[in-house]
């Protein structure tokens, strides 16, 4: 992992160790601060064009978020929806329930970025029930 950490360009390694940081920032909020407090936290970015392709940005949370104990599709999914809105891309984090193959209760968040899914895609259909987005 090193090894290839370093064969990266700057701006890569960059960008991962800026995604490593927000989603330790992210997994420790979701350990110990109510939703609603996180909610709140998120609106207050001051969003900047960076010119990092939207591709990019969710190329490191993905890569990025494997490295993280207990790192969950909501870790990512809020994750992606901070580094979007930090580099100036409006994006939607939803989250549904449905039933696994053996009929137990199953949530998941995903991420959606002028209507498509970016972060968190599942082959599995989810009852949508909330959106979070910046206002």
């Amino acid at each position: 992992v090193l090894t290839s950490f370093l064969k990266l360009p700057g701006n890569d390694k960059g960008l991962l160790l800026n995604t490593l940081l927000l989603v330790l920032k992210v997994r420790m909020m979701l350990w110990v601060l109510p939703f609603s407090r996180i909610q709140r936290s998120f609106k207050e970015a001051n969003p900047v064009k960076s010119g990092v392709p939207v591709s990019r940005l969710a190329w490191s949370v993905n890569a990025v978020n494997q490295y993280v104990p207990r790192a969950t599709c909501l870790t990512k999914a809020l994750t992606g929806h901070e580094l979007f809105s930090k580099n100036g891309y409006p994006s939607m984090v939803k989250i549904g329930v449905g039933k696994s193959a053996e009929g137990e209760f199953e949530a998941h968040a995903w991420l959606e970025y002028e209507g498509e899914v970016v972060i968190g895609e599942s082959e599995k259909e989810y009852v949508h029930l909330f959106n979070f987005q910046r206002e």
